[in-house]
């Protein structure tokens, strides 16, 4: 049974070959009772015109990789082998690789096709000291220092830019780079793409440009795991308006526009310019409305409100503008607006006619 699709790439200063898996089920059903792969490498000075033979490839290739059947039967066919391949030391040279299959009598089946590599040395070293910082809402900063030389030790570094590439700590295998097909040119990335909460590995790549005009890049920047919190509180509510009658209190105002508010927190306090301590928080938990009816009011009586606002982690913004408010004992209406408040919409309707109330506070 014989292989096809053996491939050879360069990341920094190592060779990453990639094999197809056989189908040992398969090859057994054909009489081929497969044992091992085996993996074969060959040097030959740069610039030869053909690729050897396979008789030719054997006679100067030695093995540098076995696969058995347990490791071959482990996952599905469709999963690939992969192999590194390094330190590269020959960067003049022509580098090829084969490989072939071998039965339970010791028996090689036919030599794949023969991958080949000119390994560049202007390659860059990896990045270094990468970071990540939680950088505001919904940002991480990643930051990273460059290379210092190539992997051949020549200076300076053949950088043209970064990628950057992040996956689930539980995930196997990194996806594409978050960048995109676009390269950083920085040594900065802010990740907008994320949950909080999740933990993350990271890692950054240099990429220097290929004599064949694609791109190579460096080996990986010692990855870091990092899992984003959540500790940035939403902005203060704006456009509280207090309104009374019938005895009761009515607080309306507008909606924050962080997408993850939960809801508010309704203070209370004798006067405006009450200390701290004489603030009491009406609801134990926050409220998920834009209106609120505080019952718990003496009538005559004056009282000052703020609001805050709070994210689904918890964190909770600085109190709103203050609004005071007379409790009327009749029906009619008093509006009082916190300083430069529009009036939300939700309020509109309450001044067209008497007091009516769609939410009940406490």
């Amino acid at each position: 049974m014989r292989l096809e699709g053996v491939s050879v790439r360069q990341q920094g200063d190592v060779l990453r070959l990639t094999l197809p898996r056989p189908d040992v089920d398969a090859s057994a059903a054909r009489g081929f009772l497969v044992d091992r792969l085996e993996v074969y490498r060959a040097l030959e000075p740069r610039g030869a015109s053909e690729p050897p033979s396979e008789d030719a490839f054997l006679e100067r290739a030695r093995l540098i990789a076995i696969f058995d059947r347990e490791e071959l039967a482990r996952a599905s066919t469709r999963e690939t082998l992969t192999l590194e391949d390094g330190p590269i030391t020959a960067f003049g040279h022509r580098w090829l690789y084969a490989a072939r299959l071998v039965d339970a009598r010791g028996r090689p089946g036919p030599l794949s096709n023969i991958a080949q590599i000119e390994p560049q040395g202007d390659v860059p070293s990896p990045p270094h000291a990468l970071r990540a910082v939680d950088a505001a809402q919904d940002v991480v900063l990643l930051t990273w220092a460059p290379p210092a030389r190539n992997v051949d030790g020549s200076a300076p570094p053949n950088v043209l830019g970064y990628n950057v590439y992040r996956r689930r700590v539980e995930d196997p295998h990194f996806g594409p780079p978050l960048n995109g097909a676009a390269l950083v040119t920085g040594t900065e990335w802010r990740d907008r793409d994320f949950q909080y909460g999740v933990e993350y590995v990271y890692v950054v790549r240099a990429v220097a440009p290929a004599r064949d005009g694609t791109l190579i890049e460096s080996r990986d920047a010692t990855p870091i795991r990092f899992t984003p919190r959540d500790t940035f509180p939403p902005a203060p509510p704006e456009g509280v308006i207090a309104a009374s009658a019938q005895g009761i209190i009515s607080l309306f105002w507008t909606p924050n526009r962080e997408p993850d508010v939960v809801g508010y927190y309704i203070y209370r306090a004798p006067s405006a310019d009450a200390s701290e301590s004489a603030w009491v928080r009406l609801n134990a938990t926050p409220h998920p409305l834009t209106t609120y009816r505080d019952e718990t009011v003496q009538p005559g009586a004056r009282y000052a409100y703020r609001i805050t606002a709070v994210d689904r982690f918890g964190n909770e913004s600085r109190p709103s503008e203050i609004v005071v408010q007379e409790v009327l004992r009749d029906a009619h209406l008093s509006v009082s607006r916190s300083l430069h408040s529009e009036p939300p919409t939700s309020a509109l309707w309450i001044a067209r006619g008497r007091a009516h109330h769609p939410h009940r506070g406490g």
